[in-house]
């Protein structure tokens, strides 16, 4: 190899080095948080109802659960998504309706909310916060 390569060489693996830092960055950036709420209260949530909702690159439809929780005398809601249903989606969802389940929130922002639950009906569960959920989080 000459010398022009070697330089090659060297510049892409400085690339694929840099972009490995970046991405293990975000990830701890992202665990953190999820840790951080193991410290937050809990409420009690009931979803209040359920629909087929596709994902944010729309390349699967995930059963969608609203959700609502009260603290301090303040109602607050949410959503999340159960990855991959492998039942009737219509069953899941007429399941899931009315249940029970506890959310930790944040007591300085109490909007800002985590489901401590990874699975849910065998469905891996879907939310915002964390680092699992980069490609099935559905829409809106």
């Amino acid at each position: 190899m000459d010398e022009t390569g070697e330089l090659i060489a060297l510049g892409v693996l400085a690339v694929v080095a840099v972009v490995v830092a970046i991405a293990t960055y975000w990830w701890r950036g992202q665990r953190k948080r999820v840790e951080e709420t193991e410290a937050w209260p809990q409420a009690e949530a009931t979803i209040e109802s359920g629909r087929l909702e596709a994902t944010a690159q729309g390349r699967v439809n995930v059963p969608t659960f609203a959700f609502s929780y009260q603290t301090a005398g303040k109602y607050y809601s949410g959503r999340f998504g159960l990855m991959p249903h492998t039942t009737d989606s219509d069953s899941i969802i007429d399941r899931m309706i009315g249940r029970k389940l506890q959310v930790r929130y944040d007591p300085s922002r109490p909007e800002v909310w985590f489901i401590p639950d990874k699975v849910i009906e065998g469905c891996k569960v879907e939310q915002r916060m964390g680092p699992h959920v980069t490609g099935f989080y559905p829409k809106n």
